[in-house]
């Protein structure tokens, strides 16, 4: 049963919970640019380094299959406040962090509730509005999810210039302090939770299953090729998440209902907002790394680059929802994958001398892109499962949607590294060949969003 609350105390409940969701996908590349640095002080090299990028990444992909349980057994003011609390500990441990195993444990623990979090507001914000409503909704929330990371190496690019990197993570939980504040005051519980046992089993399966699948990702991101002993993990995590797949179809209540995969429409809605974010997480890996090693720019140039694309992504997701309320899905789908095709057919002709306007250009049209498809096509497919599935259904779809953007950067990663291969950093044009072959994979996932999206239906009443 859902409580009725007026529409001020539900945009303020919004506008707590869209700054909580800001503050830790923010975190998930304010680091990046610190890396360099924080091998030196800790004297570690660059794989072991970028395990504090990619351990993140893997965690809040473990944390969303739970999501659902997390969200109909705890209410929803107790909740929120116990993951900004477990975040701002995790911030704390970073700050004070004498050793790089204590740091990569703060950055642990900070994923734990960065992955409850994103699913739990998403949860909130489509149980306050109404399908009619949900579009400009998501759309704002889309501004959140795709501003966060975006902006995350340009900000940190800047503190870094005139502080330690300490300074990000101090950041970090003064912002997350002030979220669980205000949160105190503001979070209204408009749904009664019911105190449902978890499956061990099934929580089991899903740890181990989904970790050892997004580990052999990662892995695969982190050094660019396949070993037999990851292409195992992979297997084995494939084995063991089709066990889980086949224990939650036999449970009264499911850790995860699987069961909303049936239904074909939510399927593909599913599909293109996964290869959406596999179009924005995978340029934001790639093109830095080329703008750096082809070019020689630095690490804040990169990230100015990137700057007008995180802009226009402010604009068009209020715009892209407010557009999904009264045209439907099919138009903006088309139009979305439309503008990432126009943005990423030239990248895959890029060079060394390629002006900087051009190359930002480029990546501004793949957000505007990224912006009317994302969460347009999420929404959709939450619109066409029945209500009591609505959990269920976010979880899901975001669970696809993490492995998927894990999926496009190991790929992007590995067709760069198997290209440039027996190149070293001073042959900038094989290098360069080596990026564009990365650029053509993301080219390929816009067509296949593309053709993806004739099949949608026009807008249902």
């Amino acid at each position: 049963m859902i409580k009725n609350i007026s529409s001020k105390k539900r945009n303020l409940m919004m506008a707590v919970l869209l700054f909580g969701a800001f503050v830790s996908l923010l975190a998930e590349t304010f680091l990046n640019n610190a890396l360099p640095t924080i091998m030196t002080v800790f004297k570690v090299n660059q794989s072991t380094a970028q395990w504090l990028t990619t351990s993140y990444l893997l965690v809040v992909g473990l944390m969303i299959p739970m999501s659902a349980w997390i969200f109909e057994s705890f209410n929803l003011r107790q909740n929120f406040l116990t993951m900004m609390l477990i975040f701002l500990a995790g911030s704390l441990i970073c700050v004070f962090a004498p050793n790089f195993p204590v740091l990569l444990l703060g950055r642990i623990i900070e994923a734990v509730a960065a992955g409850s979090l994103m699913p739990f507001i998403q949860n909130v914000i489509l149980l306050m509005f109404p399908p009619e409503k949900r579009g400009v909704a998501m759309g704002i929330t889309g501004l959140v999810i795709g501003f966060g990371p975006a902006v995350g190496p340009t900000i940190s690019g800047l503190i870094l210039k005139y502080a330690d990197w300490q300074m990000l993570f101090i950041i970090l939980s003064i912002a997350s302090g002030m979220v669980a504040i205000c949160a105190t005051f503001c979070m209204q519980n408009i749904i009664e939770p019911h105190r449902n046992t978890t499956d061990l089993i099934s929580f089991i399966e899903s740890i181990a299953g989904f970790g050892l699948i997004l580990y052999s990702l990662s892995d695969i991101g982190n050094t660019g090729k396949v070993t037999i002993t990851i292409a195992a993990f992979f297997t084995i995590g494939l084995l063991i998440i089709l066990l889980f797949c086949r224990r939650q179809l036999h449970m009264k209540k499911p850790l995860l209902n699987i069961r909303v995969f049936q239904n074909l429409k939510f399927d593909l809605c599913t599909l293109l907002s996964t290869i959406s974010n596999i179009s924005m997480v995978g340029i934001e890996l790639v093109l830095p790394l080329y703008l750096q090693t082809t070019r020689q720019e630095s690490a804040l140039t990169s990230g100015l680059v990137m700057m007008p694309g995180a802009l226009l992504m402010i604009i068009c997701n209020p715009v892209s929802g407010v557009l999904f309320d009264k045209f439907g899905i099919k138009k903006l789908a088309l139009f979305g994958f439309s503008m990432l095709l126009l943005g990423t057919f030239p990248m895959t002709v890029f060079n060394s001398k390629t002006s900087l306007a051009l190359i930002s250009l480029c990546y501004a049209l793949r957000m505007v892109g990224v912006s009317f498809t994302m969460m347009t096509t999420f929404t959709a497919g939450i619109n066409v499962v029945e209500p009591q599935m609505t959990a269920h259904a976010n979880a899901g779809s975001s669970t696809v949607r993490q492995i998927g953007g894990s999926l496009g950067t190991a790929l992007s990663m590995l067709v760069i590294s198997l290209c440039a291969s027996g190149t070293s950093n001073a042959e900038t044009a094989n290098l360069t060949v080596a990026y564009r072959w990365g650029f053509v994979l993301m080219l390929t996932f816009a067509i296949i969003g593309f053709l993806g999206s004739l099949f949608l239906s026009e807008k249902e009443k």
